[in-house]
C-alpha cells in the first residue's frame, strides 16, 4: 500500500479534529504523527485524495525513497 506524507501549511500545529477525520478514513494506517505538521501514512491513493480536497489547509505528498551513496571507506586493490 502507498505511503504519504500529509502536512499542514496553516497557521499553528495540525488541528486535532483535521488528523480525526484522516484517522477514521478506512483502510487508513498512520504510521508516524510525531512532528507538529506532519502525519505519515499508509493509504488507498484514492479516497485519501478525496479526503485531503476537503482539507484546504494540507498537503499531500507521495512518500519517495532517495537511495543514498555508500560512504563507508574502500579497501583500493594493490597495485605491483
Amino acid at each position: 500500500m502507498p505511503r504519504f506524507i500529509l502536512r499542514y501549511v496553516g497557521k499553528g500545529t495540525k488541528p486535532e479534529q483535521d488528523v480525526e477525520r484522516v484517522k477514521a478514513l478506512g483502510g487508513l494506517k498512520v504510521l508516524d504523527e510525531s512532528s507538529p505538521r506532519m502525519v505519515l501514512v499508509e493509504a488507498p491513493e484514492t479516497p485519501l485524495t478525496r479526503l485531503m480536497e476537503s482539507l484546504p489547509d494540507w498537503n499531500q505528498t507521495a512518500e519517495r525513497f532517495v537511495p543514498l551513496p555508500d560512504s563507508r571507506p574502500k579497501v583500493r586493490a594493490r597495485r605491483d
